[in-house]
């Protein structure tokens, strides 16, 4: 499959699946004494399945396709464990003491509608269980799997993901920017970056990593598919920047766009395309089995 949007239609209604099934059917030889709690499932589930394209763990997938292996139910398992952490980290981003979000894409965020005290405990459940669902895939070597765990964990963990959103809470005021060519404004782009790749690019980057650690493979690769993913979650947060400029005006937000332009965004967004090309075409010259097709509808696709 070389179509990014048909990628998705197969894909993501089987991520769907197995998040609900995730939140059913524990492994009950692994834990004290739950048993059934329809409520709670409920809120798991709705915290899991808010609407979206399943951006990360469909990259984790395609990146399996992408070296012609089969995407079976392991596969999807194992791509699934992002898309746990990813809804924790909205989750507590949503929280009244964080961005205080009552809404997420048209939805009530879960601590508008379960309060926040649950929804505290729905992120602490979301992230602790994508590294049990890690740790029960049974198609790939122990290696790996420590492989995946370390992977998911630096990158969203204390000095990844969760220090990109204590950085972005220093980020909300455009009137601490300064003037063109002051120190403060250099230190809040270079603020700004950070958060850019720590926030977004880096849990991009797990997933590809993910997808590259199941298949097993060599360092060389993986760092193209990491140059590949960082260069993707940075245009993606971007493009994201040009769509809400005049909303980012209106709230005086720290932006890319606030810093250089509509246009000069709009340039780098297309210089990070091209290096995002030459990272797969890396790639290619590295191992001849990869097919890069996919993972460039991908970047066209998020770049448009």
């Amino acid at each position: 499959m070389t179509n990014f949007k048909d990628f998705i239609k197969t894909y993501k209604p089987q991520v769907e699946a197995a998040l609900v099934a995730e939140t059913t059917k524990p492994e009950k030889a692994l834990i004290s004494n739950y048993e059934e709690d329809a409520a709670y499932e409920k809120a798991l589930q709705y915290a899991l399945l808010t609407p979206g394209k399943r951006l990360r763990p469909l990259l984790a997938l395609a990146v399996i396709d992408s070296f012609g292996q089969d995407i079976d139910g392991q596969a999807v398992k194992a791509a699934s464990a992002i898309e746990w952490v990813h809804a924790y980290s909205l989750v507590h981003d949503d929280l009244p003491e964080m961005d205080n979000d009552a809404y997420r894409r048209g939805k009530l965020s879960v601590h508008a509608l379960y309060g926040p005290a649950l929804a505290v405990l729905v992120g602490d459940a979301l992230q602790a269980n994508a590294y049990a669902i890690l740790s029960s895939l049974t198609a790939i070597s122990a290696e790996q799997q420590v492989k995946m765990v370390a992977t998911l964990a630096n990158r969203s963990g204390a000095f990844g993901m969760v220090y990109g959103q204590v950085l972005d809470m220093r980020n909300h005021d455009a009137k601490g920017i300064g003037e063109v060519g002051s120190m403060e404004r250099v230190e809040a782009f270079s603020n700004l970056m950070k958060v850019y790749q720590m926030k977004t690019a880096d849990l991009l980057v797990a997933a590809a990593l993910i997808g590259g650690h199941y298949l097993g493979l060599g360092q060389e690769a993986l760092l193209h598919l990491e140059r590949y993913a960082t260069k993707l979650g940075i245009i993606f947060q971007i493009q994201d920047d040009i769509d809400d400029y005049e909303q980012d005006v209106k709230e005086d937000v720290v932006s890319f766009v606030r810093f250089y332009g509509l246009e000069e965004s709009k340039k780098m967004v297309a210089d990070l395309l091209d290096q995002a090309h030459g990272a797969l075409a890396d790639l290619k010259a590295v191992d001849g089995r990869f097919d890069p097709a996919l993972l460039t509808d991908l970047i066209d696709l998020i770049g448009a």
